[in-house]
Order: C-alpha cells, then sequence, then structure tokens
C-alpha cells in the first residue's frame, strides 16, 4: 500500500461543520499527485455531510431568498431552515446514511481513515463496536422531529469510516488495526499521522480551559473517551505520555510489516487559537514566546480578549458574552508549543533505532502560524507557491465574507465553520506534506493542480452572496456559533430559531 492516512477532522475533509469534501482532503490530493489511482476515501457524506453543512445551509437560503433577506422576509425563514436541518436528520438516522445502511459500493476499507473530532488516544480506543453502542444507547434521541439533528453525530461518523461494510470482522477495527491489518497484509509504504488538535481545540470551541491533572501518569491511557471528555486541553505531560504511546503502537505495527522501507510523515500540532473562530478584540500587545520550531524567540500579535466572530466588541469588554483572555490563548498556545517539541523529542528518539530516519517532521504549526494574518500583524511570513502571486482576489486566514455581489472581501483559507480549512486550505496542507516527501525521496516533484484546487473551493470560485446577513443579523450569527461550538441542539431549536422566526426586527 502506497499511501495511508490517519488523522482527525482536517484529514478527513471537515468544511464548515461537516465532514463532506473528503475528495478534497490533503491526503487525497496527495494520492492525486503521487498518480495513486486506487486510493480510497469516504464518498458516502449525502445531505451536505454529517452533522450539518453550514455552506449548504446559506446557499440553500441563498437560491430561496436571494442575495438579502427583507425584514418581513425573515419571519418565514424558520420553514426553510427546519427543512434542511430534517433532510439532513432523516438521511443519516433513517435513510442511506444510517448506521445499519453499509456503504453502497461495498468497499471494506479505506486508506483514509480519518475521523472527526479524534484525540490522540481515540486511535486506539474508538472501535466500530463502540460506535453501535453509543449509537443505540439513547433511542429518544434518535426521534423524528423538525429541528432534530442526527444523534451520536460523533459515533456514526467513526462508523462509516472504520468499518463502512458494517461486516462484523471488522467490528473491532480502530485506525490503529487498520494500519495493522494493511502493514501485515501487504505492507504500508507511507503513513501520513496528524493527531493532536483536538487535545487543545475544545478551548476555543468553548472559550474556557479544563486541563487534565498534569501527572504524566500512564492511567490515563485507559480512560474512555466518555471520561475524558471532562478535558478540553491536556497538560504537557499528559500529552508526552499520550503521543509516546501512539507512536510506540505505530512503530512496533511498522516494524513488523511487510514493507519494511517504509516512511512515517507526522504533523505537528497547530495553534488552535489562531483559528478564525476565535477572533481577537481591544487592545493588542506584542508577545515574545519561544517558538517549537527553532531555539530563538519570536514576536507575535495578540489580543486582549477572543470570543466568536460576529460578537460585538463592546459586549466583549463589558463581559456579556464569554471569552478567553491574552493570558489565557498565551497559555493554550504554549501548551502546543510544548506538544510539538515532545513530538520532535520522539520522532528523533524513534529514528535512532533505524539505520535511516524512517519518521519525518512535517512542521504545520509553523506554516500555519507563518500563515496567520493577525497574529503577524498583516505580514504574513509564509511563502505561497507561485501559483498564488498575483492571484487576486487574493487569500487569507481571515474569517470568510463575501459581498452581495458575489465578490470574495476576505478570507478563502478557512471553511464556514472557522476552524476546518477550505478546499485551498487543504491545498496548502497538501503542499506542506509534500515538500517533506520530496525531500525523503517518495515523490520527485510537487505536482498539485493549483488552478483546479482554486475551482473546486466553492467559497472561493463561487462566493456566498448572502454572507452579509450572517454579519448583520444576530439571531442567524448566533445559530451558526452555537452549532459550531458545539451548543446543545436543544437550546439552539427553543431559543435561536424560534427567535428568529418571531423577532422581525432581522
Amino acid at each position: 500500500m502506497k499511501l495511508f492516512t490517519i488523522g482527525d477532522s482536517v484529514s478527513q475533509g471537515f468544511m464548515s461543520g461537516a465532514a463532506a469534501r473528503t475528495d478534497l482532503a490533503y491526503s487525497t490530493l496527495i494520492a492525486r499527485a503521487m498518480k495513486l489511482t486506487d486510493y480510497r476515501y469516504p464518498k458516502l457524506w449525502g445531505a451536505g455531510g454529517l452533522p450539518l453543512n453550514l455552506e449548504n445551509v446559506l446557499r440553500q437560503l441563498q437560491e430561496t431568498y436571494g442575495t438579502d433577506i427583507s425584514a418581513f422576509e425573515w419571519l418565514s425563514v424558520l420553514q426553510p431552515l427546519g427543512k434542511i436541518i430534517d433532510s439532513v436528520e432523516d438521511y443519516y438516522e433513517r435513510g442511506q446514511g444510517a448506521e445499519n445502511q453499509p456503504d453502497p459500493s461495498g468497499v471494506e476499507f479505506y486508506h483514509n481513515v480519518a475521523i472527526q473530532g479524534f484525540d490522540v488516544a481515540d486511535a486506539w480506543l474508538v472501535n466500530a463496536e463502540t460506535c453501535k453502542t453509543e449509537i443505540d444507547s439513547n433511542p429518544n434521541e434518535k426521534k423524528d422531529n423538525t429541528f432534530g439533528f442526527p444523534s451520536a453525530t460523533f459515533y456514526r461518523t467513526a462508523l462509516k469510516v472504520l468499518n463502512p461494510s458494517l461486516k462484523p470482522q471488522f467490528d473491532q477495527y480502530t485506525q490503529l488495526e487498520w494500519l495493522r491489518h494493511h502493514a501485515t497484509q501487504e505492507g504500508v509504504e507511507n503513513l501520513l499521522l496528524w493527531l493532536g488538535a483536538n487535545n487543545a481545540l475544545g478551548t476555543v470551541l468553548g472559550l474556557s480551559i479544563n486541563q487534565t491533572p498534569g501527572t504524566g501518569s500512564r492511567s490515563l491511557l485507559s480512560l474512555s473517551r466518555e471520561q475524558r471528555e471532562a478535558w478540553n486541553l491536556w497538560h504537557p505531560n499528559d500529552f508526552a505520555v499520550e503521543y509516546a504511546e501512539l507512536l510506540d503502537r505505530v512503530d512496533q505495527i511498522m516494524q513488523n510489516s511487510r514493507n519494511q522501507n517504509f516512511n512515517v510523515f507526522v504533523g505537528t500540532v497547530p495553534l488552535v487559537t489562531i483559528a478564525p473562530l476565535a477572533k481577537g478584540f481591544g487592545e493588542t500587545m506584542k508577545i515574545e514566546v519561544e517558538t517549537d520550531f527553532s531555539d530563538s524567540q519570536e514576536s507575535y500579535i495578540y489580543y486582549k480578549y477572543y470570543s466568536y466572530f460576529f460578537r460585538e466588541e463592546e459586549a466583549v469588554r463589558k463581559g456579556k458574552q464569554v471569552f478567553l483572555t491574552l493570558n489565557d490563548a498565551v497559555y493554550i498556545d504554549n501548551c502546543i508549543r510544548q506538544y510539538n517539541q515532545t513530538i520532535k523529542k520522539l520522532v528523533a528518539q524513534k529514528n535512532q533505532n533505524y539505520s535511516q530516519p524512517r519518521y519525518h517532521i512535517v512542521d504545520l504549526s509553523k506554516a500555519l502560524q507563518d500563515i496567520a494574518f493577525k497574529r503577524n500583524a498583516g505580514q504574513v511570513k509564509y511563502q505561497f507557491p507561485d501559483y498564488f502571486n498575483f492571484k487576486y482576489p487574493p487569500v487569507n486566514t481571515k474569517y470568510y465574507h463575501a459581498d452581495q455581489q458575489g465578490h470574495l472581501k476576505q478570507g478563502g483559507l478557512f471553511s464556514l465553520d472557522g476552524v476546518h480549512p477550505s478546499a485551498i486550505g487543504q491545498g496548502l496542507i497538501a503542499y506542506e506534506f509534500l515538500k517533506v516527501m520530496q525531500k525523503v525521496g517518495v515523490v520527485r516533484q510537487i505536482n498539485l493542480d493549483w488552478e483546479a484546487i482554486f475551482k473546486s473551493d466553492q467559497l472561493y470560485s463561487a462566493p456566498i452572496s448572502l454572507m452579509h446577513e450572517l454579519y448583520e443579523n444576530d439571531r442567524l450569527s448566533e445559530f451558526f456559533i452555537d452549532w459550531i461550538a458545539g451548543k446543545p441542539a436543544a437550546r439552539t431549536e427553543s431559543f435561536h430559531l424560534k427567535a428568529m422566526a418571531e423577532d422581525s426586527t432581522l
């Protein structure tokens, strides 16, 4: 097997709040660059994706109402919005996407087993049987209702990836068990391994910090996913134990692979605070930090407060909205910087066991930090591929916006959830992996079809002219924020959606 991918939502091609575009994920682009015609990935994300594709929501509203929704029309918005949500629920709970429906192609496995929401330990903790049990654990959540989102979305997504055929012999397969299966059957030549972001991302999604104990105890390794959900930031000591376990398990599998001429490309953890979901408010401060990619210090811009995009600065300043402080953001980033030092140290240790390096760092943390517009005060340090030179409109890491004439105003590298990259952003991740793969000798040159990548990115090639409603209408923006941040669906239904229909001032 030429290429196998283990990762989380980014590696899965999660965009705009849904597992929908694995065909545009960086590993799929890498497979194309390597001219692999048999690279398998999930293609069954119907109804716009699971759990809800926010781009689809806006495009369908735009199709109904045009580029502007009048105050009178907002009274009727509840009906089409409910119809969109209900169609997704029906598809994944009772339709072709339901947990009892195998992949119609009959495929038994994918080369890309990345799954949204996975942290490091989920690579060996979550299997298909676990998913089935969790999906069936609360039948009341699967009742059909107009504003009911698909239940157990994490486990539904994982089940479709880990056992697409739903055959019982694969029910115990985790991401690492699939790696073992392929390594022993035919050998795995190149492994893309990128996990760790979800060991910190919850801090930005929830705008709070709930850190693990920090004891570095191996007892955390045996905890179930449910027991671990109380934490959203792994103390560097605990992350070190968890990541060491991951690499030990991967190395044990690869040492017994039928192909001993293997390479493992290990992605570093990006700083989650640069995601445009968390908008900076208030005064800025230049902070000197010790980077995780050199022995020197670098200066970066941080804001006094961080809250969700679309929030009003005055409300954040007065404490009427939840926020992270500057100190919180710096602390989260410093934890992640320590994660990456740990990853690089562990990779170096693994390479000492081989006559030539088998593990290779792909420093995505540095790349994404260099590309961050606001973190670098607009002076982006990243060296884009030549294709980006004089490409108009230019792209950046700001939250996406387009005018009513359908012209991109800002953004382009992140999808509408403000966390996951767009198709163009996925292309840049593929570019970073391929640079290292070229250096190692896996590929001779970097063959990315940038014209096709830009064209495939509908947010760029066909901007949403209804975007201004998200910036101007509090109810709609709060609905988006609640969904992205993982707030309970019941609260979304009872407050924001009903209020949206009743509030004629929208």
